[in-house]
Formats: structure tokens, C-alpha cells, sequence
């Protein structure tokens, strides 16, 4: 009895709940579906993925099926047009690199016993883009052509003014170390940084997987300047004698409408390393296989993995020194100092001098008045450090992505190259994990190319 009196109330309210029903719900069982968020027009440019959503409720369990339909002159999905899309069967959609053909209008039929409908078409623009497969170097000449070199390719490309692109040097695909001409039967192995000598045209290509420095002359001849191929080493000499290791960022000597020479960032050596005309190779600043982070003179300073290199007018060099998370400075002398960032404490702060920090910055470009351009790789960011030191963020949000927008709301995955456009006053950069190039204006307002 004890038992029957406790089992009682447990058994009459189970018998009111069963009793009690409503169906004033679309989400009740036995309703069709309905829509409450159609999908909605989207924009994007090649590669860039675009997402359709639809909102619907109904019961039981809903289907969907998304597909390409055709629509008539009002807007209506002409009927029996669509082409199911196989896979997309959930209330979201997503074209993850979207090509100018996939252009069009996309809808999406619900289902369940109950009943069936669709969804207004929404409209799908994809505009071309430039594609690369991992574009890290980037250098325009004063035509408004740029340059491009393309680390997972083995290649360089010249994207002229129209936005035409052609293979520059290089076989596209193929790795190795080939001197000849045309240059597009010439082998590289992971070109990075590239710099243009505007007084001959030339283009020098630090070769980084062959631990040389090449150049592609304006009739396409390619010849190595310095290194051998698959011989890395840290050793001072001319020519074909002296040893790079991975090779990673350039910077021309123009004296007086004459080229003197160029700066290499000799990333796995750690030091700045300088060819002069006649091939010959010196230390100009940091210790051989010495990684660290010291302000001094000549080869008593320390870099840790140096990049980007960009030299002012001045003579003065500016580093990025991508394992210190730093930006150097080489002052005439090669004197030696930090000029924005906290050594070994990657972080997104802008400020004044030491207050800044990076995170990992591997290009940098100086602009006609003075400022200096950072690409600070993995805060996915474009920077700028002003003539009195101030670092200010201006365009991307610290987090990875691929959006065009102004300033925080733009996007970049990975932007190793940049570099300063002087005919238009913008920047183009290198977004290397989303496969292409961005422009970005001087008050961060970010297009793709």
C-alpha cells in the first residue's frame, strides 16, 4: 500500500500531461514546413567561400535539398530548372571556392510528410580573382606591372596593369635549379622575396629552397648571382663560393641612378648579408648561426630568422625579424637597433616603440612619405609604423579570414609580401594561405585583385 499511495501522484500527473494538447505551433507534429529567413544575396570573388542560410520550421524532421535553378523575368524559379547540388541537404549552404561560372541563383526545397516548398532564389556573384597557390614575394615596377613569387609553385609571375597574369620564370610545379633562357624553362625551388633594380630592370629572386640568389633579366634570361644550389653554409665569397641558408628577403642599392649592390636577409644564418656588383658576399650585420635579439654593431648584433627588407633613401635598413617578432633597424654603419616590438613576445598591441608588439612579421615596405608597411604574418594584420615610431593597425581584425572591408572589418590569412604601389599610393600585398593579392589603401580600405 505504501508503494500504490507513493506510484499515485506520479501516476496522475503523467495521465494530465497526456491529456493536455496544443497545436497553435508550426513546430507541433503534423505541420508542413514554413520559411522564416530566406537565403539572401550574396557577392564574393573567386576562392572566397559564400554561405546561403535558410530559416524554416515545420515537423516531423525537416529535409532540404539545395540546388541551381533558372528564374524568369520577375524573379520566379522557373519550374523543373534546378540542378540538386549533391550534399548541400541542411538548412546552410556553402560554395567553399566559388568560381565566376558558379555565378547565378541558388534555392533551396524543404520537405517532410506534411508538405514542400522553396525558398526565394537567391542571387550569387562571384567576380574574378587573382589565383596563386602560395604567393609570398611582391614587387611592382614603375609601369604599375607587379611581380610575383609563388613559394609552392616554383614560380614567378607578372601581373600586368589590365590584371593579366603570365608566367614570368620558372616551370609551374616543378622544383630545381636551372640557369637558361627563355626563363619560363628555368627551375626554382621556394622562391620568397623578390627586388626590382629599377635602373636595369632586372629581377632578383631569393631562391630560398636552393639557398641562392637569382635574377631574371627584362629578355627573361635567368642566371644565379650567388650560391650554389643544395649547398646551404654561412661563407663570405664571391659568386658561386659563397653560401647562403634559405635566403628570404632583398633589398636593391640604387646610388645615384646606378645600382650598387643589394641587402639579403639570410633568414636560416640569421644575419644581413650584402652582394655587391661584382658578386662578392659579406656580413653586414649579425652572427652566423647565432640566433637572438641584440642591438649592436655590425656582426656583433643578433637577428633571429630575418625576412623582410626595406631600405630607405637614407641608407638606412629596416628588418623584419620574424623570430624575434621585431622590427630592426640598421642604421649607416651598420649600427643595430630595435625600432618597434617586444623581443620574443608576439602579441597585438600598437603604440610607441617597445609598446608595439607583432607576431611574426615577415614583410615590410616603405611608402613615399616615410611610413614604414608591415605584413605581421600571424596576426593576420597589416600594420604601419609612422617616421616617430607610433605602430597603428590598419586594416584586419587579429584573427584569420578572407574579407574585403575597411579596417578591422577586412580579412587575411597568413600576408607574408607587401609592397608599396608609387604610382596609385596603395599597397599590395601577398595573402599567401588565402592564394592571392589584396589591395590595401592608406586608410585600410582592402580590395582583392
Amino acid at each position: 500500500m505504501r508503494i500504490a499511495r507513493f506510484l499515485l501522484p506520479a501516476l496522475l500527473l503523467v495521465l494530465a500531461g497526456g491529456c493536455h494538447k496544443s497545436s497553435n505551433h508550426a513546430s507541433d507534429p503534423g505541420t508542413p514546413p514554413t520559411i522564416t529567413s530566406q537565403p539572401v544575396d550574396v557577392s564574393t570573388v573567386a576562392g572566397r567561400p559564400a554561405l546561403f542560410v535558410v530559416g524554416a520550421q515545420g515537423a516531423p524532421v525537416l529535409r532540404y535539398q539545395w540546388a541551381k535553378v533558372q528564374v524568369d523575368s520577375t524573379g520566379k524559379i522557373i519550374p523543373n530548372s534546378g540542378v540538386a547540388i549533391l550534399g548541400a541537404i541542411s538548412a546552410s549552404f556553402t560554395l567553399f571556392d566559388p568560381q565566376p561560372t558558379d555565378s547565378g541563383n541558388y534555392a533551396v526545397t524543404i520537405t517532410n510528410p506534411n508538405g514542400h516548398l522553396d525558398s526565394y532564389a537567391a542571387v550569387l556573384k562571384v567576380a574574378p580573382a587573382l589565383a596563386f597557390t602560395a604567393p609570398v614575394g611582391v614587387v611592382s615596377d614603375a609601369a604599375g606591372n607587379l611581380y610575383v613569387s609563388d613559394r609552392a609553385d616554383h614560380a614567378i609571375w607578372k601581373v600586368d596593369a589590365s590584371k593579366h597574369v603570365s608566367l614570368l620564370a620558372g616551370v609551374q610545379g616543378v622544383p630545381g635549379s636551372v640557369d637558361t633562357a627563355p626563363g619560363v624553362t628555368a627551375l626554382f625551388r621556394n622562391p620568397s622575396a623578390l627586388a626590382l633594380d629599377p635602373t636595369t630592370g632586372n629581377l632578383l629572386v631569393a631562391d630560398t629552397g636552393n639557398s641562392t640568389i637569382r635574377q631574371i633579366a627584362p629578355n627573361g634570361t635567368v642566371t644565379t648571382l650567388a650560391g650554389t644550389a643544395g649547398m646551404p653554409g654561412a661563407v663570405d665569397a664571391k659568386g658561386a663560393l659563397a653560401r647562403f641558408n634559405a635566403p628570404s628577403g632583398l633589398a636593391v642599392v640604387v646610388n645615384g641612378g646606378v645600382y650598387g649592390g643589394a641587402y639579403i636577409a639570410d633568414s636560416q644564418n640569421h644575419t644581413i648579408r650584402f652582394l655587391a656588383t661584382d658578386g662578392t658576399v659579406s656580413t653586414y650585420a649579425g652572427m652566423a648561426g647565432q640566433p637572438g635579439h641584440t642591438d649592436a654593431s655590425g656582426t656583433s648584433a643578433q637577428f633571429d630568422q630575418p625576412t623582410g627588407l626595406a631600405l630607405a633613401a637614407s641608407g638606412t635598413l629596416y628588418v623584419a625579424d620574424y623570430g624575434s617578432s621585431c622590427i630592426r633597424k640598421v642604421a649607416s654603419g651598420a649600427q643595430v637597433s630595435t625600432l618597434s616590438g617586444v623581443a620574443n613576445t608576439p602579441g597585438f598591441i600598437n603604440g610607441g616603440g617597445t609598446i608595439a608588439e607583432f607576431n611574426q612579421p615577415a614583410g615590410i615596405a616603405l611608402d613615399a612619405t616615410g611610413n614604414l608597411w608591415v605584413a605581421d604574418t600571424y596576426n593576420h594584420v597589416i600594420r604601419m609604423i609612422a617616421p616617430d615610431g607610433t605602430t597603428s593597425g590598419i586594416a584586419g581584425a587579429g584573427s584569420l579570414g578572407n574579407a574585403d572591408g575597411t579596417n578591422s572589418t577586412a580579412l587575411f590569412d597568413l600576408p607574408s609580401g607587401i609592397t608599396a604601389v608609387t604610382s596609385s599610393g596603395n599597397l599590395v600585398v601577398a595573402d599567401t594561405a588565402n592564394h592571392m593579392l589584396r589591395q590595401v589603401t592608406p586608410t585600410g580600405v582592402v580590395t582583392t585583385l
